[in-house]
């Protein structure tokens, strides 16, 4: 009904706006639930890429090849002699692990360089020591795990020690590759020593 009446009017006119508002807040609100159910249901979170060791692994071609082909070169070191380059294949803050029959070498060792507790330690006796080492019966399985691959592996050891003569033994090694600088690095290194032999009485290096 139609009405001159200015207050009238003009309630007709505020009554038309607080319907707009209305109908643009219960827009709003429907737009938010909508989008809320987007990221929800993982339409926009699939947008977001996380950056972390394990990403930048499964992009490095070859991965898998550049370990076992590192790994195999490590027991070629070994069997050498070579402690530079074995100790070059560890990253700065590594951690080796020396358990079982280690004939007193038992220990974790952590960091380069030749001082005490220190992951040259042990290679200053083997194969440090050794006048000659020969590896054998090697096997070993490559898993890949987050953020690297694991080398688990066995072997056969044997050669003379300038400190404790003729010696020998098997290890089961367990070896943590990470890819840093563009280079496989060993992160932690376990050796369980299954038998360790001598021919002299007192045996312990």
């Amino acid at each position: 009904m139609l009405t001159d009446d200015p207050d009238m009017r003009g309630m007709n006119v505020r009554g038309r706006e607080g319907i707009l508002v209305g109908v643009g807040a219960g827009l709003a609100i429907v737009v938010l639930l909508v989008l809320q159910s987007f990221i929800g249901s993982g339409l926009l979170s699939t947008r977001t890429v996380t950056s972390t060791t394990t990403t930048a692994v499964s992009t490095i071609p070859d991965a898998y090849e550049q370990v076992a082909s590192t790994y195999a070169n490590r027991l070629l070191q070994l069997d050498a002699r070579n402690v530079s380059a074995l100790l070059s294949g560890y990253e700065s803050n590594a951690t080796v692990v020396w358990t079982g029959d280690a004939m007193g070498l038992q220990g974790n060792y952590t960091g380069m360089g030749n001082g005490s507790g220190e992951i040259g330690r042990v290679f200053e006796y083997i194969p440090g020591s050794m006048i000659n080492l020969t590896l054998s019966n090697e096997n070993q399985t490559i898993v890949r795990v987050q953020g690297g691959y694991w080398v688990n592996s066995t072997f056969d050891w044997a050669g003379y020690s300038s400190l404790a003569g003729p010696v020998g033994g098997s290890v089961a090694a367990q070896d943590s590759y990470v890819y840093v600088g563009n280079t496989w690095l060993i992160a932690r290194e376990t050796w369980t020593f299954l038998s360790f032999r001598c021919e002299f009485p007192s045996c312990g290096l």
